[in-house]
């Protein structure tokens, strides 16, 4: 399975791969550095000329150039990427931000962990749940 991070935070980037890897999620995890690069590897543009189509995107919110709202908006308007699922990601527990997500159509909003242990669990927890136990239509 193919699985799309939007994060614009390098060290985060990295703790995201290391947790996945350390918790034994045999995924592929692609990087996109802001929501522009995030469309580039959803139209395959650019570097991104032979990306897969992500089974999953989880989605930062707060980045440069095109936030996380802009980038979600643009997915769940577009009936080619409208039905992969998407997970906020975020340090934002602020309420308007989480409800407009859910506005917008994502398919959960989930707190950052604090530590390297709560990105572990994170990572089993979204393998289990979203690619084991969920059923929903891809194209």
């Amino acid at each position: 399975m193919n699985i799309l991070v939007v994060e614009d935070n390098e060290p985060e980037q990295v703790i995201m791969k290391e947790a996945f890897k350390e918790a034994k999620v045999d995924h592929d995890l692609h990087m996109a550095k802001d929501g522009l690069e995030a469309l580039e590897f959803l139209n395959g543009k650019g570097a991104f000329h032979d990306a897969p189509k992500p089974d999953l995107i989880i989605l930062d919110l707060n980045m440069p150039r095109k936030n996380g709202l802009e980038v979600l908006s643009d997915i769940k308007n577009n009936p080619k990427w409208e039905h992969i699922p998407v997970l906020v990601f975020s340090n934002s527990e602020f309420f308007r931000d989480i409800c407009r997500c859910y506005s917008l159509g994502v398919n959960a909003y989930l707190s950052k962990p604090s530590d390297f242990q709560g990105f572990i669990d994170l990572a089993r927890i979204i393998d289990v749940f979203w690619f084991k136990m969920v059923r929903y239509c891809s194209h």
